[in-house]
């Protein structure tokens, strides 16, 4: 399974699980396989066990969100020998509380120092506007590409990592000790299935390269770039044609034509519904 993962991201196997291999191998991962949701858009079940991991990614062609690719990228670094565990984590626990703990899977890999001191990488292909190389687990501000991304100490073994804002309000908090695949299981269950979830109501398909980070949102494209005047431009995808070829070109996803038709009926349903709440909105603000 490992040859076949390395053959999907483009690398030859590491010698050695270094600090320069890690960041090789977690480029490569992000740029090869996106973020994206569209397995649960079509209403089929999310696995997270070793042999479902590499069917769908490498074999299938796919991505996933947080849980999966985090997954696949721990099966794959452990198969490499990096001394890596799986942490909880939690998006957006800074703004919502500690309900959101368990909404994200992030990884910490570890690398022995010559004289016994250690130092830990956070490595994360799971946030889809997040950093192609990992980041270190200590207080700073880190460059990577064309973004920014910062990493702080909460106090203990609590950690958080902020996006760059000109993208993304957003951060997530983890903490350092190892947690088990199968701890995951049931909050991915419920992501992955309850109407609630934003993972069933938003087709999304996301993509940071060193440059630019595409991200689409039911038929929403937008393109954040820092050569932009306002950072970033934005459209509307006009038809299925053209939403097939970006999921299957700038995307790299493989997708049979009856998938593709779906998902396009929910993109255009989603940019109906959102398009109907901002003239509700519209109307309100216009009411006081």
């Amino acid at each position: 399974m490992l040859a076949a993962y390395l053959g999907r991201v483009g690398i030859t196997a590491p010698r050695r699980p270094t600090l320069h291999a890690l960041r090789r191998v977690h480029r490569a991962h992000v740029a090869a396989m996106p973020y994206e949701n569209l397995d649960i858009q079509l209403g089929r079940p999310i696995r997270l066990d070793a042999d479902a991991l590499f069917a769908k990614f490498v074999e299938g062609g796919r991505g996933g969100y947080c849980y999966e690719h985090n997954g696949v990228m721990a099966f794959a670094l452990e198969a490499m020998g990096f001394d890596v565990r799986r942490v909880l984590g939690g998006v957006a626990r800074e703004t919502e509380g500690d309900k959101n703990w368990w909404n994200h899977m992030p990884l910490v890999v570890r690398f022995e120092g010559g004289r016994g001191d250690a130092a830990e990488y956070l490595a994360d292909a799971g946030i889809g506007t997040g950093f192609r190389d990992p980041l270190p687990v200590r207080d700073g501000s880190y460059r990577v590409g064309a973004f920014n991304f910062g990493v702080w100490s909460l106090g203990g073994e609590e950690w958080r990592c902020s996006i760059d804002p000109r993208v993304s309000n957003l951060t997530f908090d983890f903490r350092l000790p190892a947690r088990r695949p199968e701890d995951f299981a049931d909050r991915c269950r419920e992501l992955s299935t309850s109407p609630e979830s934003p993972f069933v109501k938003t087709l999304t398909v996301q993509n940071p390269r060193e440059d630019d980070m595409w991200v689409l949102r039911a038929r929403t494209l937008t393109v954040y770039d820092p050569k932009l005047p306002d950072f970033k431009s934005v459209r509307v995808v006009e038809d299925e044609a053209a939403f097939a070829s970006l999921l299957r070109g700038r995307f790299n996803l493989t997708l049979a034509d009856d998938d593709v038709a779906a998902l396009w009926a929910k993109a255009v349903a989603q940019h109906e519904l959102k398009l109907a709440e901002e003239r509700s909105e519209e109307r309100k603000a216009g009411a006081v």
